[in-house]
């Protein structure tokens, strides 16, 4: 009775093991022909990228490409998969104009845990881990200057174990291009340029951008977009005592205007460098402590609530920059010293006392968030550059102003002021355009192809 039962043990054992080495074993066949079946897929798209780049840019008119297919698994067409924008802004008048909006399309392979598509040039992968880019798209950035062949699939279908690419027209030419209204012309003279793309790689899509331009991506993850900013080189050159951006923005009650001065000037928005530098601050990285009449150490202050004290600084040790996340109504301003102070403001500037008298009019300098503007009340002094580009500047009562103001709109009423022009605010240097990538060139085209099953 014992041998019977011990040989049926025996069996039990035997035949356990050998269920799980076959469950094991099929398992990790499986994962290893998923695995191949990957690797296949993206040796496939990289070659249906290189060649689908003959065709749409110029080398060829067809190509013809072999797809490795599985039975679980396969490639498909979808024309309406994914977008690009492309537009450019005009930092003076706020107005945003479309170079290109284009639904680009693409050709993917779905695995069981696995997709890979390629996509306005380039080749992306999905899987569990996230996203990742296989071979780069056509986005070329180079000494300030952006070549960006969009590359538009068009047909919808499911592709066998071949496709072939044909040509769909010629290229549009989207930049440059003074055909009907548009003056989409080289070099850029001023403005941002974004590149938004829409797409289930996105994340991917924006490394890239990252890493091409060495600039600042923007991520929308509800909207699943990557937006990559550039900006038009701006040369700060201030050569006029009063400049406005309005065509007619200088208007004197009972005199003539001040000299120089000069109407309809592009200079770029001063918003989002205070935003940015309010932001930094919010997140600890200015000074909150440091009284300001009694600044003596290089670097960046911070109020959130407004300022109406005292402001003096000693610059002998470098740049002073103070953030004020609201309205600067100092009581008084003195600046010394060999460098510079920049007051980013969020809110008005109201000169309601004497500021910087007998000081170096480069040396302090205002800029004003759009959401506010300048104010002058009573028989004032001012020495110093106001950059309020956005924004009214009212000059009243009977006071002296040295420097300069950049403004959108200037009124100076009650037949004031002592107006005097200083050469020495036309190297100032705002650093207006921040830390981001330049751009000079830009050249964009939108190159069709239809992809059929061969």
């Amino acid at each position: 009775m014992s041998s019977v039962l011990g040989i049926t043990l025996l069996f039990a054992i035997v035949i356990g093991g050998t269920a799980v080495v076959v469950t094991v074993g099929a398992a990790g066949l499986d994962d290893t022909r998923q695995q191949l079946d990957t690797n296949r897929a993206e040796k496939a798209l990289t070659q249906f990228d290189s060649r689908s780049a003959m065709v749409a840019l110029g080398g060829t008119s067809s190509q013809g490409i072999e797809l490795a297919t599985e039975r679980e698994s396969g490639y498909y067409v979808d024309d309406d998969r994914g977008w690009m924008n492309v537009s450019v802004t005009n930092q003076s008048t706020g107005t945003t104009r479309t170079v290109a909006n284009v639904t680009m399309g693409a050709v993917s392979y779905e695995g069981d845990r696995t997709t890979i598509a390629y996509q306005g040039g380039g080749v992306w992968k999905r899987t569990d881990g996230g996203v990742s880019m296989v071979s780069p798209p056509e986005f070329h950035f180079r000494q300030q200057t952006l070549t960006l062949p969009i590359i538009r699939v068009n047909s919808s279908r499911t592709l066998g174990s071949g496709a072939r690419v044909t040509k769909d027209g010629p290229p549009s030419i989207r930049y440059p291009n003074t055909t009907g209204s548009n003056d989409f012309v080289n070099p850029l003279d001023q403005g941002r340029v974004n590149v938004t793309v829409h797409s289930d790689f996105y994340q991917a899509w924006g490394r890239y951008f990252e890493q091409r331009t060495d600039g600042t991506v923007y991520y929308d993850h509800p909207n699943e977009t990557a937006r990559t900013e550039l900006v038009v080189p701006f040369d700060e050159e201030f050569d006029d005592l009063l400049a406005t951006s309005n065509a007619a923005g200088i208007k004197s009650s009972g005199r003539s205007d001040p000299e120089p001065h000069e109407t309809g000037v592009t200079f770029p928005s001063a918003d989002s460098k205070i935003e940015d530098r309010i932001e930094e601050c919010e997140t600890g990285g200015c000074d909150t402590t440091t009284d300001f009449d009694d600044i003596d150490t290089a670097g960046t202050y911070y109020s959130d609530t407004g300022f109406s004290g005292a402001l003096d600084v000693d610059t002998s040790e470098g740049n002073v920059t103070v953030v004020v996340d609201g309205t600067f109504a100092p009581s008084s301003v003195s600046v010394t010293g060999d460098n510079a102070t920049t007051v980013l403001v969020r809110n008005d500037f109201t000169i309601g006392s004497d500021l910087n008298g007998g000081g170096d009019p480069s040396a302090f300098r205002v800029v004003v968030h759009s959401d506010g503007d300048m104010h002058v009340t009573g028989n004032r002094a001012f020495t110093g550059f106001i950059y309020a580009p956005d924004s009214h500047c009212h000059l009243s009562g009977k006071g002296y102003f040295e420097g300069g103001a950049n403004c959108e709109s200037i009124h100076i009423s009650g037949k004031p002021n002592d107006f005097h022009y200083d050469e020495s605010i036309e190297d100032i240097d705002l650093d207006l355009t921040g830390d981001v990538t330049k751009l000079t060139y830009l050249h964009v085209t939108v190159n069709s192809i239809n992809v059929t099953s061969r």
